[in-house]
């Protein structure tokens, strides 16, 4: 069960499915995600690789302006559907987008404030998606990727956060 931990929709479940390739971030890594990003009010968030939206929907919850949802997986963008409309979240708080979340960043000219990435374990590597997402990243904003536990070769200013088989890295753009 994913139930969201703050904000104006605290303690409200959404809805999931078991399939391999969406695994929500769990509880108490999103607890810390957030923590550790502060305050939200107001920020745009970019949500890759969102599955059924538990931490988008946490970031609405905490008081962002608008979250952007993306995930080439139709079949977690249908619960994501169903877990808004669940929430009466309305349409002005958030975009959901059908797509590879590379295709995605190579196309995209908005900024954001805040950029969060939870990919499949394995599949894709922080090293390939910082250059990509620091291009649509507004400066003093931060990308927070999720992964399996993996040493990180990287010349910039890391947070890294570990949890179990997780961990969090966290960059803020200067």
């Amino acid at each position: 069960m994913i139930r969201i931990i703050a904000g104006k929709y605290k303690n409200r479940k959404l809805k999931h499915f078991n399939i391999e390739s969406v695994r929500p971030t769990q509880a108490r890594v999103r607890k810390s995600m957030f923590d550790t990003l502060g305050n939200l009010q107001n920020k745009i968030v970019l949500d890759l690789f969102c599955g059924v939206g538990s931490v988008g929907i946490e970031a609405i919850s905490r008081g962002a302006r608008s979250v952007c949802f993306v995930d080439h997986n139709i079949k977690a963008l249908n619960i994501l559907n169903n877990n808004l409309d669940l929430l009466s979240i309305e349409s002005e708080f958030f975009t959901i987008y059908k797509n590879d979340v590379f295709n995605f960043l190579n196309r995209e000219k908005y900024k954001f404030d805040l950029i969060i990435a939870d990919p499949p374990y394995g599949n894709f590597f922080f090293t390939e998606l910082m250059p990509k997402v620091s291009n649509i990243l507004k400066k003093g904003g931060t990308f927070c990727y999720e992964s399996k536990k993996e040493k990180i070769e990287c010349d910039i200013n890391l947070k890294i956060k570990k949890y179990g088989n997780s961990q969090l890295i966290f960059w803020r753009k200067e």
